[in-house]
């Protein structure tokens, strides 16, 4: 962000919009490149998604699927009864997540063209081992009840630009500018999630700084998909039951981002290659960005 632009949100003067028919150009330059979220109205209108992934569809077909949540393990249609009962008090256990690709692959059509704002990617190139991304998950279903939290603020792992797409239910987002990290008390043992585990009730004798963040709230419902730039920290709550597909990017925007998280693993297991890989990835992110600006 601009010093301007960070200057509003510390004002409290900025929110979170929502945009139909925003042009790729647009996005790139005030969100992408910005570094600012925004929740797109229109960007899974082509998924068939929109319309199958809901509760009765997953009862229907993959009822009998394991999942477990918090170290518990549940069949799917007992999780999706308590998650169509539950309650603000009573809420079913979160996040309960399908791996589409891994375990759920014939679903993976559903939740196709990937949108154009989600590209160019490199997750999937050839020339970026899989071991660097350090096991982030980039495609994901999740489930949730009412008055279900997310456990803990984060950022997404590897500085990876996130897009969540409402399916089913709404959910409120809240998110915190990455400038302000030093206030979010983030873990020594994982730098990309916070301390303090309730943004609008935090314990501010344990964790006085956090006073000084700016929180943004705002609600994401069905067809809708926010975008949240790597650094950005956030959770969610879903306000009734919820079903959402979640799906990380990586690109030129936040290339830099993702090598500097790739060099902090690197030191703490092989040292003795961390700046090889750097240089590797280096000359990677030149060579796709040549391609991607022919494309």
């Amino acid at each position: 962000m601009d010093t301007q632009t960070v200057e509003l949100v510390r004002k409290g003067a900025l929110v979170v919009e929502k945009k139909y028919n925003l042009s790729y150009e647009e996005f790139a330059e005030k969100h992408l490149f910005g570094n600012y979220p925004v929740v797109i109205g229109d960007a899974c209108a082509a998924w068939s998604a929109k319309n199958k992934f809901t509760p009765e569809f997953f009862k229907e077909h993959y009822s009998d699927r394991e999942v477990e949540i918090a170290g518990k393990k549940y069949t799917l249609g007992e999780y999706i009864d308590w998650m169509l009962t539950g309650t603000e008090e009573n809420p079913a256990p979160y996040p309960c997540t399908l791996q589409i690709e891994r375990d759920y692959p014939e679903l993976l059509n559903d939740v196709l063209p990937r949108f154009k704002y989600a590209l160019p990617d490199r997750i999937q190139s050839k020339l970026l081992p899989k071991r660097f991304l350090s096991g982030a998950n980039t495609l994901e279903i999740f489930f949730g009840s009412p008055g279900a939290q997310f456990p803990y603020v984060h950022y997404d792992y590897m500085s990876l630009h996130a897009y969540i797409t409402q399916l089913y239910g709404e959910k409120e987002f809240t998110v915190i500018p990455p400038d302000q990290t030093p206030y979010v008390y983030p873990r020594p043992d994982n730098l990309w999630v916070s301390q303090v585990d309730d943004v609008w009730n935090p314990d501010l004798e344990k964790y006085p700084l956090f006073a000084k963040t700016t929180p943004i709230k705002f609600v994401v419902g069905p067809g809708e998909t926010l975008f949240i730039p790597c650094g950005w920290w956030h959770t969610a709550r879903s306000l009734t039951p919820t079903i959402s597909v979640a799906l990380d990017c990586l690109n030129d925007s936040n290339w830099k981002n993702f090598m500097s998280e790739v060099d902090v693993n690197m030191q703490q297991r092989r040292p003795k290659l961390a700046g090889a890989v750097q240089t590797y990835l280096s000359v990677v992110g030149s060579v796709l960005g040549t391609v991607e600006k022919m494309a």
